[in-house]
């Protein structure tokens, strides 16, 4: 718990950015690698041997491949009407094809464009001391992918390499669903991670390069919401340009603001790290003054705290609550193996701690929508899930 999250981002810079390329993990020998490409193959830097690219199929309903693969009914979009779809979508565990609903070009029956995005990983994470067993007990990426070192298992990666690779990808993603009769573009690059925001420049600069190429891209980026005074720090640093976010917010990116926990103690069991609700707070503020549509994703909430949490929020940020979907958490094979070496420092037998983590993440899970849905019925006279995201305004008050 003594890291200090604003510190490691500033180690972290120092091995994650190196001249106009960010490190980023390579997954092709990684148990992430292996469970996300089970419908779609991992994708390479294009002439290289590197894989740092992965799509992963949010809603596998929606396509016929992961459908398939998964053993899940098939719900075929053009038997339905737009608001099926859209009710459908809604109540999924991610939502994210409906984030771009009010977006331009956005087309309900077309949502499975949306569906699949380009996924790359930022190679560090603040919330992550460095150890074995850092980072959130909950997450689903490796150690190696995540500690901002470089080596085996990491790449450096240009913004031309990221744009060239997707573009490649496109084409051999729509060929291989055409194959199957069915009709899938790639429209959404994720920069995920990692802690983006350590190379917010470097995020800055690949929309200005997707601009200059007129491509129709849109963007998906996260945040664990503990950088915000990293990122004025930054400015008046020179290390970013001043007012970076309010420039990335003219791009058609999205947020997915990762609320780690809802009280101090939440949080930072959650997450490992000194990180405070007032981090996550700041962080929020600066991300939504800046005009960025944001998704906020909730994890492991404490159900007891969680009432007053929401009506904080939603005195800072109007309809915040109308906003969150709460995740469940699944015990992934490096998210097992982190908490196989946290129960052998405790001196605890690993299976009954990994069972006791998995009863307390599925019953944090279950109070917490149920405290969410009472919330929202009393507040704003709908429950959880009722009303599509994208169409919820948020602002500072």
């Amino acid at each position: 718990m003594e890291k200090d999250p604003i510190k490691r981002a500033l180690e972290l810079r120092t091995t994650l950015i190196k001249g106009d390329k960010v490190l980023v993990a390579d997954l092709k020998d990684t148990l992430q690698g292996r469970d996300t490409s089970k419908v779609v193959d991992l994708m390479p830097i294009v002439g290289t041997v590197n894989y740092p690219f992965r799509t992963k199929v949010n809603i596998k309903q929606l396509d016929p491949l992961a459908s398939e693969e998964y053993g899940t009914e098939f719900f075929d979009v053009t038997k339905h009407t737009s608001e099926e779809i859209e009710a459908f979508t809604r109540q999924q565990e991610f939502d994210f094809p409906l984030w771009f609903k009010n977006d331009d070009n956005f087309n309900m029956k077309q949502v499975q464009h949306y569906n699949l995005p380009f996924i790359l990983q930022v190679a560090g994470c603040n919330f992550h001391d460095g150890s074995a067993s850092g980072g959130c007990t909950y997450c689903f990426v490796d150690n190696e992918s995540n500690d901002g070192q470089p080596g085996k298992g990491k790449v450096f990666l240009g913004i031309n390499e990221t744009i060239d690779s997707m573009v490649s990808a496109r084409k051999k993603i729509q060929s291989q669903y055409a194959d199957v009769g069915f009709d899938m573009d790639l429209k959404v690059l994720r920069t995920s991670g990692g802690e983006p925001t350590i190379a917010l420049d470097w995020i800055l600069n690949t929309w200005r390069e997707i601009g200059n190429r007129d491509l129709d891209y849109v963007g998906q980026m996260d945040s664990n919401l503990s950088t915000g005074r990293l990122v004025d720090d930054f400015e008046r640093r020179g290390i970013f340009e001043p007012n970076t976010l309010e420039k990335l917010a003219k791009y058609p990116v999205k947020i997915l603001t990762a609320l780690k926990g809802v009280d101090n103690e939440n949080i930072q069991n959650n997450v490992q790290s000194s990180t405070q609700l007032a981090d996550q707070e700041y962080s929020l503020r600066k991300i939504v003054g800046a005009g960025f549509d944001i998704f906020p994703q909730m994890y492991n909430p404490n159900p007891e705290t969680l009432p007053a949490y929401l009506e904080r929020m939603d005195e800072i940020i109007e309809n915040l609550s109308l906003r969150i979907h709460i995740g469940p958490l699944k015990a992934y094979g490096p998210t097992t193996k982190r908490l196989t070496l946290g129960a052998e420092k405790l001196g605890k037998d690993p299976t009954e701690f990994i069972d006791a983590q998995k009863k307390t993440w599925d019953s944090n899970y279950e109070k917490g929508c149920e405290v969410l849905d009472t919330y929202l019925r009393k507040r704003h006279g709908v429950g959880y899930k009722e009303v599509t995201r994208a169409d919820v305004p948020v602002k500072l008050k």
